[in-house]
């Protein structure tokens, strides 16, 4: 331990080391104020101030924060920063005195172009991370003329590379030329085990179609906005996680973790106390009776006692990267062995939306390629349930499959399983026109026109059937779902 911490001080003390954390400082203060000079642009690149290692800009990045948080100044010069040190105590005062005051504000701004901010925040995350892989030895400074010029992504992919290589001839997911039946046995007694099934969904009926979200493979649910693909992805993935004790990371870039949580709460109230009728909406309302507290507080004592930690984890992309999604994969699989994983909702890369394109679609099934060549049996052997959105023009179609997902169709080339969901229409639940639904146990059901259904189709199921489809009775309000039946749509392809 002590020739740990030797060498640790030895490395921080090195003039390699030393220039890292100058050519940092001044990334600090572009960045610093280039917020300074355009508030606006604030928001739009959170800082830790802790990630700040020069003290005198993390103090004008304090100052910075606070009067644009707490006071909601829009603009900041002289007069306005002026009167919020005179409202700090005097060691606050004499802090900024000694710092140059709105001078060193001025000139830096004057300096800085403001326009480039978004280099400015990129390099600084850059030399935090050199910085920081410095600290745990890696050779930085052998390379630093290759290094210097990459930005962070291509570093990412250059170290990711080298450790692979180091692992050339192990288990970690490379080309092995292999004898067909020499795992014959171990192969059988896992299928006799029902390992290969993986993690059920929470509805059997589904389940006896989909046969489980088996390792290794990608899922993909697919439907129109609004529909209801949170909502299905919580009660049949994320409760079925809890229920199983299967760990689960959640990648959201649309929904807040609260609304998550609010949904399984619900879920766990009106399944347990039936004529509770308490629904999600509540949240929205707020001055909960004390008949919704029992219940609340109820549910709230059985997940805290039935999610241990790290069982559920979640992560609000703010920006989508199907790169940075990979990476979280990669960690969470190898350094947690999480083996399931939700991507709610698959989109294009942030740095597309602005022109998008043939290219960008060209790249969002690129994307989906190289998150299955990371989760595939032969690599890590993870699950990954997808969530997208179906397009606006199909919201009429009677029958879904692949072409309801548009010009983004050929991203389920990779998918093992597509699953497409819509809302049964009126008609189909009752008169001349409804839908035949047959029971698990061979009976007619008959639909009730007061209530929700969702119909299920699958375009493409690598571990079962694609010609029937489920019928299921929503309630998205009090987030409840029952298995109905199965019913046969034909596919008119005239």
């Amino acid at each position: 331990m002590a020739e740990k911490v030797k060498q640790e001080n030895t490395i921080i003390k090195s003039d390699f080391y030393k220039e890292l954390k100058t050519q940092r400082g001044i990334i600090e203060s572009q960045l610093i104020f280039s917020l300074y000079g355009d508030t606006n642009y604030f928001f739009d690149y959170p800082v830790n101030p802790n990630d700040i290692s020069n003290p005198m800009w993390r103090f004008y990045y304090h100052m910075l924060k606070e009067m644009v948080e707490d006071r909601g100044l829009k603009t900041l010069d002289a007069v306005s920063v002026g009167a919020y040190v005179n409202s700090k105590e005097e060691k606050i005062q004499k802090a900024y005195s000694e710092a140059g005051g709105y001078e060193t504000i001025e000139k830096g701004i004057a300096i800085v172009e403001k326009e480039n901010v978004d280099s400015y925040y990129n390099e600084l995350q850059r030399y935090k991370t050199l910085m920081k892989l410095t600290e745990m030895g890696f050779p930085i400074k052998q390379n630093w003329d290759k290094y210097q010029e990459m930005d962070l992504e291509t570093l990412n992919e250059v170290l990711e590379g080298l450790i692979a290589e180091a692992f050339v001839d192990s288990q970690f997911g490379n080309d092995r030329v292999e004898e067909m039946f020499a795992d014959v046995d171990e192969m059988l007694k896992e299928a006799d085990e029902g390992i290969a099934q993986g993690l059920p969904l929470g509805s059997p009926l589904m389940d006896s179609i989909q046969n489980g979200l088996a390792l290794g493979n990608i899922t993909m649910l697919a439907a129109n906005s609004g529909v209801g693909k949170t909502f299905l992805t919580t009660l049949l993935h994320i409760q079925s996680s809890i229920n199983n004790e299967e760990p689960v990371l959640i990648i959201a870039n649309e929904e807040e973790k609260s609304r998550y949580v609010q949904g399984l709460l619900t879920a766990y109230i009106n399944a347990r106390h039936k004529g509770a009728m308490f629904n999600k909406n509540r949240f929205l309302r707020g001055s909960f009776t004390d008949e919704e507290w029992e219940y609340l507080n109820e549910a709230k004592e059985w997940y805290l006692r039935k999610v241990s930690e790290g069982l559920v984890r979640f992560v609000n992309m703010n920006e989508f990267s199907m790169a940075k999604t990979i990476r979280l994969i990669k960690k969470y699989a190898r350094l947690y062995d999480v083996r399931y994983f939700i991507l709610d909702t698959l989109k294009l890369d942030n740095d597309t939306y602005s022109r998008v394109n043939d290219s960008s679609w060209l790249q969002l099934q690129q994307n989906m390629v190289k998150l299955y060549n990371v989760i595939k049996p032969s690599n890590l052997n993870v699950h990954v349930w997808v969530t997208t959105q179906m397009t606006k023009t199909n919201r009429r179609a009677r029958y879904l499959d692949q072409s309801m997902i548009g010009m983004a169709k050929n991203i389920t080339d990779v998918v093992s399983s597509l699953i497409l969901v819509r809302m049964a229409s009126q008609s189909e639940v009752s008169g001349k026109n409804a839908i035949k639904v047959v029971n698990s146990k061979g009976h007619s059901e008959m639909l009730d026109e007061d209530n929700d259904y969702m119909i299920v189709f699958w375009d493409k199921n690598r571990q079962g059937q694609t010609n029937r489809q489920v019928v299921l009775e929503v309630d998205r309000g009090l987030n409840l779902i029952r298995d109905v039946g199965k019913t046969q749509i034909n596919n008119d392809l005239e």
